[in-house]
């Protein structure tokens, strides 16, 4: 058991860890848009220096995504601030150290709600944005559909008192979230030895499809064992 402990607290920091990671590099359009953009163009109006904020922080803080700013400009702004918002704030949400403190799980499962639909909502025409194929733009915008129902089905669960439910789709809601991690990780590993216009179309679907199946797993095997009581393997703290 306290071999097990610490496969599940190892398994938890690096959960958080890689999540916070990617969470950051969501975030690292705002300090260049609040420089370049915002505070530059306030004496033009607000919705003139909104916009020069958006513009001008993904132009200097995340180029590789500014080809999107002339048609999905300000949806990839606010998907980039409530992705990176609930990346980090997943772990925390199905962390059993969080989920003992009661009204604080809860408040901040209701925080989540409009955090990651709004996420998950604004991937699907950033999507089919992308200068991809149909069938890669398609991946990322089911694996953002999915996440989006993943937490509508444990939203669901939870209002019918059916705790032991909630969690399951809880956990995947967090694999799925986990998506952005696998992204931000796989890309690079990948670009060692192929070139990115090789692989980032199969990571529309690499990125969350083995999340789900690994959940779903766990899912059987649970369900082999007699029902035991679901706590997640990889994102649950040890006592």
């Amino acid at each position: 058991m306290q071999r097990n402990g610490a496969w599940t607290r190892a398994g938890w920091f690096v959960f958080w860890f890689f999540s916070l990671l990617s969470a950051l590099s969501a975030f690292k359009f705002v300090p260049p848009g609040l420089y370049f953009g915002f505070f530059p163009s306030l004496d033009q109006g607000l919705s003139v220096a909104a916009w020069q904020f958006v513009e001008q922080g993904i132009r200097e803080g995340a180029r590789h995504v500014a080809y999107h700013i002339e048609n999905v400009g300000t949806t990839l702004a606010v998907h980039m601030v409530f992705g990176g918002l609930a990346v980090i704030l997943i772990p925390l949400q199905v962390s059993r150290w969080w989920r003992r403190r009661g009204t604080s799980h809860k408040t901040l499962g209701w925080v989540l709600v409009p955090v990651v639909t709004i996420s998950a909502l604004t991937t699907i025409p950033i999507s089919f944005n992308m200068d991809w194929p149909l069938w890669s733009e398609t991946g990322f915008a089911l694996g953002a559909f999915n996440w989006f129902a993943a937490l509508a089905i444990g939203i669901q669960a939870i209002l019918a008192g059916d705790v032991e439910r909630h969690r399951r789709w809880m956990i995947m809601m967090a694999a799925l979230s986990f998506g952005a991690v696998s992204f931000r990780l796989q890309l690079p590993i990948l670009r060692i030895w192929f070139e990115e216009e090789t692989v980032f179309p199969y990571i529309g679907w690499s990125c969350w499809v083995p999340n789900v199946l690994i959940v779903m797993w766990w899912w059987r095997r649970e369900k082999l064992r007699g029902g035991q009581t679901l706590s997640a393997p990889a994102a649950t703290p040890a006592e």
